[in-house]
């Protein structure tokens, strides 16, 4: 669960972030975050990521309270989210099985769990031929599914997507958004978009905010109508449950 209370973020320089936004986004939602350049978009991702503080206001993200966390207790905060950027960010001295393996080693988990998540993961995105493959010898669309992937590695509560197709063959912008669909109707992961494509979201039949100078201007929901199918240009392997084998979520609440 995402939920901001007239949040506020006034940068040091002056120059203002976000401005009284109000926003709640229920466990198992998918919604879009849209706006252009420069519309307070990118402020938002880094209040839930932390990796900025809110002038006033209240946040919280999958039962943290962001205005009283600790330092010490965002890296569990951030273990419950994975993140997909715009410029994919794998580790190019790693292959495909290691960039994704390496989100999980770097929360200790056990080898031999690791033996197992990964493949499953590799599988639902569709790269499972592509493992030992390094990201020199993959496409755009590769790479962004890898860092999917390893997005889902410790199966998060959350997924956010930053600009997920900004770097991809506008061809594969469909399939990418389609498969973060699959994933939260399947897993029932909390899934948000942030893009500044609006003609693509208009696609799909899902919650759209748009932000523009920092301010919510609309909150759209979707429509209640069956979603028609869209056209992949490879489908990836059915996406089943994601906890499965053997879960890796930690969902602690702290009382502060």
């Amino acid at each position: 669960m995402i939920k901001f209370v007239n949040v506020n973020k006034v940068y040091p320089n002056g120059t203002s972030g976000l401005e009284n936004v109000n926003l709640s986004i229920e466990d198992g939602e998918f919604v879009f975050v849209v706006g252009d350049s420069g519309s307070g978009k990118s402020t938002l991702v880094k209040l839930i990521l932390t990796e900025e503080r809110h002038t006033s206001g209240r946040i919280y993200v999958n039962d943290y309270d962001l205005s009283r966390i600790k330092n010490r207790h965002i890296p569990a905060l951030r273990r419950t989210m994975g993140v997909v950027f715009q410029d994919f960010r794998l580790i190019p001295t790693m292959n495909v099985y290691d960039n994704v393996a390496f989100a999980l080693r770097v929360t200790n988990i056990p080898s031999r769990e690791i033996k197992k998540r990964v493949p499953y993961i590799l599988n639902l995105v569709g790269l499972e031929a592509k493992s030992k493959a390094m990201p020199t010898q993959i496409s755009g669309g590769e790479q962004q599914r890898v860092a999917l992937a390893r997005a889902l590695a410790n199966n998060p509560m959350l997924l956010l997507a930053d600009e997920p197709t900004g770097n991809i063959d506008p061809n594969l912008t469909f399939e990418i958004m389609e498969l973060l669909i699959e994933i939260n109707h399947a897993a029932k992961t909390t899934v948000l978009v942030v893009t500044h494509e609006q003609d693509m979201v208009s696609h799909f039949n899902k919650r759209i905010i748009t932000i523009n100078k920092g301010r919510i201007v609309s909150d759209a929901p979707a429509q209640k109508k069956r979603r028609t199918g869209l056209i992949h240009s490879a489908d990836p392997a059915p996406v089943s449950a994601l906890a499965e084998p053997n879960a890796i979520r930690r969902r602690t609440v702290y009382d502060w």
